[in-house]
């Protein structure tokens, strides 16, 4: 299973958590660096099952820079039925 660590006091951009979603899941320099590239990867691309380490988040859930991205991590969640699990802290 992969597991990936994210904290988003450490993340300051949104590339930067794209920047380590690539570094940790071996999705290649192919990444699209935005939303629809992190659908794609998450639900087509990423070996499954997998869980999501989001450290800090209620720090930032209402923030523009990651609330769009939490948001799709939670459909790609819902939609992969148990194969993505999210785990904050």
């Amino acid at each position: 299973m992969l597991t990936l660590h994210f904290d988003f006091r450490t993340l300051g951009t949104r590339q930067a958590f794209y920047q380590a979603l690539v570094e940790q899941s071996g999705c290649g320099e192919c990444f699209g660096y935005n939303l629809d590239a992190l659908w794609d990867w998450l639900t087509g691309g990423m070996a499954l099952p997998a869980t999501l380490h989001l450290q800090h988040v209620a720090e930032v859930s209402t923030s523009a820079e990651f609330a769009p991205v939490l948001a799709l991590l939670e459909e790609a969640a819902q939609q992969l039925a148990g194969e993505l699990r999210l785990i904050t802290h």
